[in-house]
């Protein structure tokens, strides 16, 4: 018997293959993202049953991180975190905060309709890296980041219906 629902059967060519992204300020490209996750956790708190040995959860607040992944073209991202940590040490007031970037997701793959496009917003770094190996072809460095919010700017999803857009 074969498998029923909107998912059921598709072909192959709808999986996913590939993310790419960019990184903005202030309408400005910063520079383009080889790949990116992010996640979102919401913490679970335990909710002691009064009279019993048991507990139940419920919702808490979320927490939000994520790494994007960049050739190392230059050291703009480590000198911008160098920096702030930098004007923190002097006592600078204007270093009370990071200066916030986004970043946009894109999946631009055959099978999907159009692009598939997230923005994380209010992004912010708090840690750099450096340093190479004999064995790196090329460098690459992973940015971990946390984030604000996140939304779809255009996503589809699989209904019974057929292919259901979401555009914010």
């Amino acid at each position: 018997m074969p498998a029923t629902g909107p998912t059921a059967n598709l072909p192959g060519y709808v999986r996913r293959a590939g993310r790419a992204g960019t990184v903005w300020r202030d309408g400005r490209m910063l520079g383009e993202v080889a790949s990116v996750e992010w996640t979102v956790e919401i913490e679970q708190v335990e909710v002691p049953l009064a009279g019993t040995y048991r507990t139940e959860t419920k919702p808490g607040g979320e927490t939000r991180r994520g790494t994007f992944r960049v050739q190392d073209v230059d050291d703009a991202w480590k000198l911008q975190v160098w920096n702030f940590l930098d004007m923190r040490r002097r006592e600078v007031k204007e270093a009370a905060y990071f200066p916030e970037f986004e970043v946009v997701t894109k999946i631009a793959d055959i099978g999907a309709p159009d692009e598939t496009r997230w923005a994380l917003t209010g992004c912010q770094l708090f840690s750099y890296d450096g340093g190479h190996s004999v064995d790196d072809d090329l460098l690459v460095r992973d940015i971990p980041f946390t984030f604000r919010m996140d939304r779809p700017l255009h996503a589809f999803y699989y209904a019974d219906s057929g292919i259901v857009v979401v555009e914010k």
